[in-house]
């Protein structure tokens, strides 16, 4: 494609650069309403553009719709240089469009059109109407974000690298050992930080593997809050830990490696593991990452605001804005709205705001429960994650296959 024609629209950031990621054209032209293509915009549109690779000729044209004629002798003098461009029609000002349309029209102007939903490219020529496979190009979550304006900072807390599958394999059976002592998880973590605390703030101190803790009378204290000693057992079981001996004096055990001891002294990582994982073994997404930490200001490296979300995933343009809460049981709607403004913040009507929580949600909270169908935030919980149905909903949510159970019932009846 020599010439592509974009009517910008300042809403779906993703969406106006779809087709030129798609075609490569080589001259690429930004039509918006007036105050629309600052500098900011015009910046970050060409970063993205020359992240991904697409080299075309920039050009940003803004017009007022007060005065229809200005407006199409601006196209006549496009379509005059441009003889061979295409205008893409999928987004912009209504009014806009329909001068667009009209013109095209009457000047044999080839016009394109995306159904993301449908997942079609239709194209509207002299000729008639044509249709074809829309095929959506890779995009990760830093390229989201940055059409945002915004940025990955880095990743919080500690974060595993998942890159070896016998890690990997572990960390998920560690998954299924805090799911089974879901209640007892809280002292679980207090307890290997205790016995962990020669090493809390020395990186150093982590290669120190070994733990044989003497039960006096801080230790035992700790282990009252166990229902019983069986969790450790069953950290071994999973290989977390090995060489478990435990007896009235000493409990003696060695951590599989500096990985799995900084995971188990953190106590709220092991919600958004469980929720990272389900999804990478679905296979279906394009771009995952946990304990993301993201700065809304791309450009200002020195002040701006940041926010941290559990989990993101990407699938084709559609994000998952993901907060995991272990307990819902205080939560008030205020949890809600954070993530829903993040979520629209960074992703648009094209993403979508999850809820995952180790609770029953429907019997701990249900108000909260209600707000957020109202929202349009999807909870997912216990139930889901102990079914071992966490990922395959999950990537319902992003193909816009999910209904909410009432939903669910009314569809089906």
């Amino acid at each position: 494609m020599k010439t592509l024609i974009e009517l910008y629209d300042p809403a779906h950031p993703v969406k106006n650069i779809l087709a030129a990621l798609i075609f490569k054209p080589e001259v690429l032209i930004f039509i918006g309403l007036k105050g629309s293509l600052t500098d900011r915009v015009q910046s970050l549109v060409e970063r993205l553009l020359r992240r991904k690779g697409i080299e075309a000729e920039l050009r940003f044209m803004e017009t007022d719709l007060k005065d229809g004629n200005r407006v199409v002798r601006m196209l006549e003098q496009i379509t005059w240089e441009h003889a061979d461009c295409v205008f893409e029609i999928s987004g912009g000002p209504d009014l806009l469009l329909a001068l667009v349309g009209h013109f095209c029209a009457l000047r044999g102007v080839p016009q394109l059109y995306k159904d993301v939903d449908s997942q079609e490219l239709v194209w509207i020529t002299s000729e008639g109407e044509r249709r074809e496979p829309l095929v959506l190009p890779k995009l990760g979550i830093s390229d989201l974000l940055l059409a945002y304006g915004a940025r990955l900072e880095r990743t919080d807390h500690y974060y595993p690298d998942l890159g070896d599958a016998a890690q990997e394999a572990c960390i998920g059976r560690i998954c299924q050992v805090f799911l089974r002592f879901l209640e007892e998880w809280p002292h679980v973590s207090v307890w290997f930080q205790y016995v962990c605390r020669n090493a809390a703030e020395e990186d150093r101190g982590y290669d120190c593997l070994e733990v044989s803790e003497k039960r006096d009378g801080r230790v035992n204290m700790l282990l009252r809050q166990f229902k019983n000693l069986d969790v450790f057992y069953a950290l071994q079981k999973a290989g977390a830990i090995h060489d478990l001996a435990i007896d009235s004096r000493r409990i003696h055990f060695r951590f599989e490696n500096t990985d799995i001891r900084r995971l188990l002294t953190n106590q709220g990582v092991w919600l958004e593991l469980c929720t990272y994982l389900s999804a990478a073994q679905t296979g279906g997404f394009d771009d995952l990452v946990m304990s993301a930490v993201i700065g809304w200001d791309y450009e200002n490296k020195a002040n701006y605001p940041q926010n941290e979300i559990d989990v993101v995933l990407l699938k084709g343009i559609r994000a998952l804005f993901i907060s995991c809460k272990t307990s819902i049981t205080k939560r008030s709607p205020y949890d809600l709205y954070e993530i829903k403004t993040l979520c629209e913040r960074f992703g648009g009507d094209m993403a979508q705001a999850v809820l995952i929580t180790a609770d029953n949600c429907l019997n701990t909270n249900h108000s909260l429960y209600i707000r957020a169908r109202e929202m349009g935030i999807v909870i997912l919980d216990i139930n889901t994650i102990k079914k071992g149905n966490l990922g395959r909903e999950l990537l319902k949510i992003a193909a816009g296959r999910y209904y909410f159970p009432e939903q669910e019932k009314t569809k089906n009846g």
